[in-house]
């Protein structure tokens, strides 16, 4: 029976033939102990290895069982490094979630170590976010790193994409999963995915459905106390060929963008075999936030250095093991935030913006807040450092959203406008919206000279607008000049107006236009808006001059809109909304100036 040719092994000699081949000698009490089997059917299966030739009566691979076994063997692991893992602030502000150290060592070198201890020396790592701080893994670990150029607008599907031509005997792995042991192995019996156990309700977490033998047979997202798919996935061979050609199939279709890989997979399980592999909760850790990282390591924010966090510790005079409690604040187009707690206190820290270098004044900035806290207008503001943008602020309970219809909400705006418009303060820089468009399309040039074509005729309309205002001559005071409603926060009977980034000395007509522009409110409801800034109707004059402002504002708008997307932030829906109202306003002021 010891033929040249040994037919497909099953699972189970498999797993025999591949322990015998990592340990060594081994027992055949000890195999059944550790694969869960009887004392019968490994003594079946080691009969029949060794009538096939593939183990000695010693139970020592011969040569053409170490043929039969390269069958099987990895060739190479493929890491997902790309995304931006918003979530894990302050650590992804500073470097990519897979550069973070856990318990003194970073999640991406612990895993590339345990795959070539396993045996798989290939290492493939698909990066994108802050690619520049992988590059040292070239030669630490002689690994090959590819470039996923559209790690920002498409998801996993496109890292995988990436990196197609090395889809062979593959792991795919995720640079931020945490395994405590070692679970790769050299070789591979079938294409697998790793799964943990799900008690409850999951939107995000896709269930597993299998049959008596471990195939996947369907998904489940959501899903509900469920095996769901966590941490790596081996394709084999004969999986990779199909799958890379469905990939590119899927690649450029609409709606897809936003696709996982796995999603991908699980439209096509009749065409593609995968089996579960159960792991324990212990198995495989994965942080979702650093909270959740702060469970296993506490010792976190010592050990990963971040200037974010001696920022912190310097202004509250803390240390890092007080800083708890972290939560991202998803608000704000540009800058990133996120909410903290030191001794009992809660905190927010604003992280600036990258795209925001050379265009906003952090001097100015600082100004505007230490004089909106000195008039009552933001008891928030904590500290700014003006030369590096960063900012913290006492954290407001907001008790209710603030709403342009509510009276009450306007006459308490009212109030804190006048009273910075009637401080006499100045800030000493003038913030004017029309020349800081220009500035911005001057910029705009540099990234894509083409993007300012469509807008010099619409410039030139602007610009006499702006020319006609100036001839009115209304005086320049500090203003707020991005009056909308996250940056107006309401607790209890109070009213804060935070964020002053765009604050300077300006026409005033500007901050009361927005009390009518920024909800879109009816035109025949300006007046009512207008009245409750002067106390009494507004002239004629007044209104045609708010007006006009109205729609500088918005072309200011328009124009900041296309620099961010050319800068790399979607800021579309943003940049349709504003020209609408540009045009809006602008035909009103129109209207205004005609007498109609």
């Amino acid at each position: 029976m010891n033929s040249e040719v040994v037919d497909m092994l099953t699972k189970i000699q498999f797993d025999v033939f591949y322990l015998l081949y990592k340990r060594g000698y081994v027992s055949q009490r000890e195999i059944s102990e550790a694969l869960d089997v009887s004392l019968g059917t490994v003594n079946k299966v080691l009969r029949y290895l060794k009538e096939n030739g593939l183990l000695t009566e010693k139970c020592c691979l011969t040569d053409k069982g170490k043929k039969e076994l390269d069958r099987y063997k990895v060739d190479n692991a493929i890491i997902l490094a790309a995304g931006m893992s918003t979530r894990f602030v302050p650590i992804s502000y500073e470097f990519p979630k897979g550069l973070t150290v856990v318990k003194g060592e970073v999640l991406i070198e612990r895993q590339i170590r345990q795959l070539q201890e396993a045996g798989v020396e290939e290492v493939i790592v698909v990066v994108g976010h802050m690619l520049e701080k992988f590059l040292y893994l070239k030669e630490k670990f002689n690994v090959k790193l590819v470039v996923n150029k559209e790690y920002k607008v498409k998801n996993t599907h496109s890292s995988v994409y990436a990196a197609k031509d090395y889809l062979k005997s593959t792991y795919i792995c995720c640079s931020d999963n945490y395994y405590p042991n070692n679970l790769f192995n050299s070789h591979e019996y079938r294409s697998n995915y790793c799964a943990q156990f799900l008690k409850g309700f999951s939107r995000t977490e896709r269930g597993l459905i299998c049959d008596k033998q471990d195939l996947i047979i369907d998904t489940a997202k959501p899903c509900r106390d469920m095996w769901t798919m966590q941490g790596h996935a081996f394709l084999s061979r004969d999986f990779s060929d199909v799958f890379t050609h469905i990939l590119e199939d899927y690649y450029d279709k609409p709606g897809t963008k936003d696709m996982y890989w796995e999603g991908i997979y699980a439209e096509n399980l009749d065409k593609l075999k995968m089996y579960i592999v159960k792991c324990a909760p212990e198995d495989i850790l994965e942080f979702d936030s650093v909270e959740n990282l702060r469970d296993f390591d506490p010792g976190y924010l010592e050990h990963n250095d971040l200037t974010v966090i001696q920022n912190i510790c310097k202004t509250l005079k803390t240390v890092p093991k007080e800083i708890k409690d972290i939560v991202p604040i998803q608000a704000g187009l540009t800058n990133n935030s996120f909410a903290f707690t030191v001794r009992g206190g809660r905190y927010v820290y604003r992280n600036p913006g990258k795209n925001t270098i050379g265009y906003i004044n952090r001097k100015k900035e600082k100004f505007a807040l230490e004089t909106a806290k000195s008039l009552g207008i933001d008891n928030s503001y904590l500290y700014e450092d003006e030369n590096e943008g960063w900012k913290i602020s006492y954290y407001i309970n907001v008790t209710e959203p603030f709403d342009f219809t509510n009276e009450v909400h306007i006459e308490k705006l009212c109030d804190h406008l006048k009273a910075l418009h009637n401080s006499q303060i100045r800030c000493g820089t003038a913030f004017e919206f029309f020349d800081e468009a220009d500035m911005l399309i001057e910029r705009l040039k540099i990234l894509d000279y083409t993007a300012t074509d469509e807008l010099s005729s619409l410039r030139e309309r602007i610009k006499k607008l702006n020319e006609q205002n100036k001839k009115d001559a209304w005086p320049s005071v500090l203003c707020h000049n991005d009056i909308y409603e996250p940056n107006l926060l309401v607790s209890a009977d109070s009213l804060y107006i935070i964020d002053w980034e765009y604050a300077g000395d300006s026409d005033k007509g500007y901050d009361i236009s927005k009390l009518f522009t920024s909800n879109n409110a009816p035109l025949d409801a300006v007046d009512g808006y207008l009245s409750a800034y002067f106390g009494r109707l507004p002239t004629k004059e007044e209104k045609l001059h708010i007006m006009r402002c109205a729609t500088v504002n918005y072309y200011y708008w328009f124009v900041w809109s296309i620099f961010q997307d050319r800068s790399g932030n979607d800021c579309s829906d943003w940049k349709l909304l504003w020209f609408e109202k540009m045009n809006k306003y602008y035909d009103e002021t129109f209207r205004l100036s005609e007498g109609k």
